[in-house]
């Protein structure tokens, strides 16, 4: 009986590799090689920038432990800054809105200036100018050793601190006056507690236990120092019975004398003093 022919596939042996054979690799140059060590190095540095990023990204995460104020608080409370600044310190130094704080501490009329420091992991040094005042400025100002005016009332400084105004808010400019004008006196044991001017640029003074004195809008250096003269010629001792002295004549000035000082009424012309055509 014939066999059948057998249609299956032959199956043929894989040929397995010898002992000899060897798994080829391309060879590296050292360029690179090392082009892609920093390739990876990248991606490791990348990869922790992002995680760590993400990690500090949470408030929780070394929050602000400790805040610490520098600066002179003899006419602020801490407390008052450390109010405005509680809000913004419930984060980390990542996530704090240094540029918000620092308004919002320099929004307090006291605070000339603010600064922070950042001291990792988690402490913030807030640095404080204050301003510091000395003259009122009218009725409800203060000025300070820059000449720069700010809101703020002192009523323990009433009666000391001297009052300056202009309605030009020059404070720079009234305050090198002031200063001008008290080395004018100086040796006459006069301090001025009141320095104004007027909308037209006429200025007055007034000294302490002694009368307002008009100065005018010309010629005041020469007007003062006319002043001064007849204040050592014989005012000194009657200060106290002046009201006003005018300074705004010629070679004189006129002096208004308080009731009952020895003159019936206010003189409206050049007084004795004043008729000695006094110069400067």
């Amino acid at each position: 009986m014939a066999k059948q022919p057998n249609n299956q596939p032959v199956r043929r042996a894989r040929s397995r590799p010898t002992k000899d054979a060897q798994l080829f690799l391309p060879e590296l140059s050292p360029s690179m090689a090392r082009w892609l060590s920093v390739v990876a190095l990248l991606m490791v540095v990348g990869g922790g920038v992002l995680w760590f990023r993400a990690w500090i990204s949470d408030p929780t995460h070394l929050a602000i432990q400790k805040v610490e104020w520098q600066g002179d608080f003899q006419y602020l409370k801490q407390a008052e800054l450390e109010a405005i600044a509680q809000p913004f310190t419930q984060t980390n130094l990542y996530l704090l809105d240094t540029q918000g704080l620092e308004v919002a501490l320099e929004g307090n009329s006291w605070v000339r200036g603010a600064s922070l420091r950042k001291v990792w992991p988690n402490r913030l040094v807030v640095d404080i100018e204050t301003q510091f005042p000395i003259a009122f400025w009218g009725d409800d100002k203060l000025l300070n050793q820059f000449g720069e005016i700010y809101a703020g009332t002192l009523p323990e400084k009433q009666g000391v601190f001297p009052i300056i105004y202009s309605p030009q808010t020059n404070g720079r400019v009234m305050g090198e006056r002031y200063v001008q004008l008290t080395q004018m006196l100086s040796g006459l044991n006069l301090e001025i507690i009141e320095l104004s001017e007027d909308e037209r640029g006429s200025w007055r003074m007034k000294v302490r236990h002694g009368p307002e004195i008009i100065i005018g809008r010309k010629e005041q250096e020469k007007r003062v120092q006319r002043f001064r003269v007849g204040y050592l010629q014989g005012l000194k001792d009657r200060l106290g019975e002046i009201d006003q002295i005018d300074l705004r004549y010629t070679n004189g000035f006129a002096v208004e004398w308080k009731s009952g000082a020895g003159k019936s009424e206010a003189v409206s012309s050049l007084d004795r003093f004043a008729q000695q055509s006094l110069r400067s």
